[in-house]
């Protein structure tokens, strides 16, 4: 009887970690634009407000506003899933929940880690 139980549990946990989502890729700045610039499906996806995106923003990015629901779902349904999302915010919180939400919709993302601030402290360029 014990044996059996063992057995229905390690069961049951082998089958839950092969239904868990693989963990979203997060990058530093210089290895995330590394990786973009080598990628021929990259997009950059800049997940801040347009205000903040106006401020400044990486050069080549497009803005999709994370923080309205609406509007970035609907923007979403524009984007092709052949190709590799590299979303950054400000400081990386919104970008990590962006990408995490895209890519359990069946995108394919890469994450930078700190956001624009950290890619601006290790003196990386933005447009203004």
């Amino acid at each position: 009887m014990k044996h059996i139980l063992l057995t229905l549990l390690a069961a049951l946990s082998f089958c839950g970690s092969c239904s868990a989502q693989t963990p979203v890729l997060t990058l530093e700045p210089k290895p995330f634009i590394e990786a973009a610039r080598a990628d021929s499906t990259a997009v950059l996806l800049d997940v801040r407000r347009p205000s903040e995106f106006a401020e400044d923003h990486i050069d080549g990015a497009t803005n999709l506003d994370w923080l309205n629901t609406k509007v970035f779902r609907h923007g979403m349904k524009k984007l092709c899933r052949q190709r590799t999302y590299y979303i950054y915010c400000r400081s990386g919180r919104r970008s990590n929940a962006a990408a995490v939400y895209m890519q359990k919709k069946g995108f394919h993302v890469v994450d930078m880690k700190g956001g624009i601030l950290r890619w601006k402290e290790q003196g990386l360029p933005v447009v203004k």
